[in-house]
């Protein structure tokens, strides 16, 4: 297949670009900048109907901007855009689309984040996309929230502990397994879910273990100590108020402290196992 993939150049868009590539498909990385290999000069908020969709079988969309702070600029920069990319990918006959939603989304959820991504899967579920929500995802060299917490075990001889770190649970998926259960459901397409499928290992670990792991993966001895996460939340809000750089964004701890209660496995397709996070 020739597949287009927006956020191609993030952690997880780079990973299933290779993966994808390894697998004898064409990907068409829809990128801010010129990369390596097909691509097409895209950001969100362009004007999707210019894209070169001629030959194009599957639209993976990843992007996001997380420069979106407000809820009306999460709207307008993430929500409407993502939402037209679909309409207008599915106007141009790609067969086959797909988002990668996450596991902050869900009914009720907090986050800035969660709720643009659930706003954007009632929408795009209407014209037939397969909606995936991965758990947070890892690897030897991870990005995104694990590769935050990576760097956190990295820099810090004493890691705090968010509540305790016993009460967050949290579900994770190695990249290649991630990458694995997107072909399989681009292949098996047109036999898709009416609703979003978690793609994650089903064995909760706490943020307290994950950090541990992290820490003996590593090979880094640190001292663990309980925080309130109420004292991190205020003070990353304060430094995000003042246009200061954090380790980690105000939004992401809110979408780890208030959680999917209720999280869904039935969806994965069957063969399709992921590994524990070790």
């Amino acid at each position: 297949m020739k597949i287009a993939i927006t956020g191609a150049t993030g952690y997880v868009g780079s990973r299933l670009s290779e993966f994808l590539v390894a697998h004898s498909h064409e990907v068409l990385r829809l990128s801010r900048r010129a990369v390596e290999g097909p691509w097409a000069a895209y950001s969100l908020g362009d004007d999707p109907e210019l894209l070169p969709w001629q030959g194009v079988d599957a639209l993976i969309h990843l992007a996001y901007d997380f420069t979106a702070r407000t809820p009306q600029e999460v709207l307008d920069r993430n929500v409407h855009p993502s939402i037209g990319l679909f309409q207008a990918a599915s106007r141009a006959g790609v067969k086959h689309l797909l988002f990668i939603s996450s596991m902050s989304s869900f009914e009720d959820c907090r986050s800035n984040y969660g709720k643009a991504k659930f706003m954007v899967e009632k929408e795009v579920l209407r014209l037939g996309t397969t909606v995936i929500r991965p758990g947070l995802v890892w690897g030897n060299h991870p990005g995104g929230v694990m590769g935050t917490l990576e760097t956190l075990v990295a820099k810090c001889p004493v890691v705090p502990l968010l509540a305790g770190g016993n009460g967050l649970a949290q579900y994770l998926v190695h990249e290649e397994d991630l990458s694995r259960a997107i072909l399989v459901m681009l292949e098996r397409f047109p036999e898709v879910a009416t609703y979003p499928v978690t793609v994650a290992n089903p064995t909760s670990m706490t943020l307290k273990a994950i950090l541990k792991t992290i820490a003996t993966r590593t090979q880094r001895t640190r001292i663990f100590v309980p925080a309130p996460w109420q004292l991190a939340m205020a003070v990353l809000k304060l430094a995000e108020a003042l246009g200061m750089e954090t380790l980690f964004r105000s939004d992401s701890l809110t979408g780890i402290v208030h959680g999917n209660p209720d999280v869904d496995f039935s969806g994965i397709p069957e063969g399709l196992s992921c590994r524990q996070f070790c």
